[in-house]
């Protein structure tokens, strides 16, 4: 299908075809056909994604391709997992983690130019994990914690990777200072002190304002332009059509002789 209207339309009807295989499977249409139905739709999509990886491979321009693909191979490693006694938080996990594989993936390829990858990337890594985790650790505060603690760990990530993005290091810490104020038990002696925590804003403030008004503003360029040509006062006695004399001292861009081809 050269045609991108083709292309389009063919997978407009994949993607549909697909959407109503899997609500037949969630209301259990097709629980008597079950584990196939589940090993065809995964085959399915990791056939999808090998389309999209081998395009992605003869154009590497277009390298928004491993994101539906990563995507797809995350959906059909659910579909296998469902057939075998994992718990369902894991399957959620996993849609998350393979999102974060293709995040990861489009980072490693421009990582100079790329650097906001890491940050979807990171985040729904975290994100899995906590879903993921959840399956063995009900307390809610300690999930919170990973959360919390894990964004804030993405942003620290980004700053040792690429020292350019100074900014990191704030919702970083406001992120880090949240995960110690879940962590803190009640009553406890540094509770008061996680009080202050509003002044690593004041903090960030100054240093972003001294940061700039260190900034050197860029010098401009100077740009001598010549002087425009004087005319010739006519003297008495003389012509008016008489070609003026030249200047003593010519400046630059000036012509005071005739145009050439004019009599």
């Amino acid at each position: 299908m050269s045609d991108p209207r083709l292309r389009s339309v063919g997978w407009g009807v994949l993607l549909m075809g697909s959407g109503v295989l899997l609500l037949l499977f969630e209301f259990g249409l097709l629980a008597p056909y079950s584990p196939l139905v589940q090993y065809i739709l995964a085959g399915a999509f990791v056939l999808a994604a090998i389309i999209f990886f081998g395009t992605f491979a003869r154009t590497p321009a277009d390298w928004w391709r491993v994101i539906p693909g990563w995507t797809l191979l995350g959906l059909a490693a659910v579909l296998v997992m469902s057939t075998l006694a994992v718990d369902q938080r894991w399957l959620g996990a996993t849609v998350f983690f393979g999102l974060a594989l293709a995040f990861t993936h489009v980072y490693l390829l421009d990582r100079g130019s790329r650097w906001w990858a890491l940050i979807p990337g990171g985040f729904l890594l975290v994100l899995g994990l906590v879903i993921g985790v959840s399956a063995w650790i009900p307390s809610i505060n300690m999930l919170a914690l990973l959360l919390f603690g894990g964004l804030g760990a993405v942003f620290f990530l980004l700053f040792l990777l690429h020292r350019r993005q100074w900014w990191a290091v704030i919702p970083g810490g406001v992120l880090i200072v949240f995960a110690a104020l879940i962590a803190a038990p009640e009553g406890s002696e540094t509770s008061p002190l996680l009080r202050w925590w509003p002044l690593l804003l004041v903090l960030a403030g100054i240093v972003v304002a001294i940061r700039g008004g260190r900034r050197t503003r860029p010098e401009r360029m100077e740009v001598n332009a010549a002087r425009p040509a004087k005319r010739a006062q006519p003297q008495p006695g003389k012509a008016s059509g008489a070609a003026p004399l030249p200047s003593a001292r010519g400046a630059l861009g000036e012509y005071t002789q005739p145009a050439p081809g004019a009599t």
